[in-house]
């Protein structure tokens, strides 16, 4: 499987489709007059057109995934976090202790990103004030976990990101009370990169 480490090779492999794919639709066209390569050649036009079709396929996939990081936990805000807010349970304490741990002997040099879901249901009013919308809560409850792993267990701050998606990206229907449950969630990720290759700001 094909990796692509920066757009430029993605454009590469992409001119090289197109120009294959005009090639093969030139020489499959032309008049009965015309002078043909033989047909094995443009047979095998084709297979090579497939082909770069269907890695350019894979390697888009692969870069999503990669993008995406690998998961580490996925943490029930039900569970870790106490109702309406972002300040983690008992439980939810315990929870990132083995984060912090796996983290520190699985992935000691790699960025992990923190993703914080809701479901669709509206902030309710009381909490308005605190929370405009799911993604002011999503992103409070991301960097809770991150303010956690950082003071608590001691890890380079450099080394995360926090995101809040609010309730834009769910795994499971909204229209059921344990479909909502599961997009209430909080997800720990180790990305393909590592701190050093986070972009600086300019002094």
């Amino acid at each position: 499987m094909l990796v692509y480490s920066n757009p430029s090779s993605l454009s590469v492999w992409i001119s090289a489709v197109l120009l294959l794919s005009l090639f093969v639709s030139a020489t499959g066209c032309g008049s009965s007059s015309s002078v043909k390569e033989p047909s094995g050649t443009v047979e095998e036009l084709r297979a090579e057109n497939a082909e770069l079709r269907k890695k350019l396929k894979e390697a888009r996939t692969e870069a999503a995934s990669l993008q995406r990081g690998e998961t580490i936990k996925v943490l029930s805000t039900d569970v870790y976090f106490r109702s309406g807010s972002a300040e983690l349970t008992e439980k939810g304490v315990q929870e990132l202790k083995k984060v912090a741990q796996r983290i520190r002997t699985d992935h000691p040099d790699r960025t992990i990103r923190v993703e914080g879901y809701t479901d669709s249901e509206p902030i309710g009013d009381n909490l308005k004030d605190k929370y405009p919308s799911n993604w002011e809560l999503s992103a409070a409850r991301a960097a809770r976990v991150v303010r956690h792993l950082r003071w608590t267990h001691d890890m380079d701050p450099k080394r995360f990101e926090v995101v809040g998606f609010g309730s834009y990206h769910p795994v499971a229907s909204n229209e059921t009370a344990e479909g909502r449950r599961k997009n209430r969630r909080v997800r720990v990720a180790v990305l393909s990169k590592s701190p050093d290759n986070v972009p600086q700001a300019e002094e």
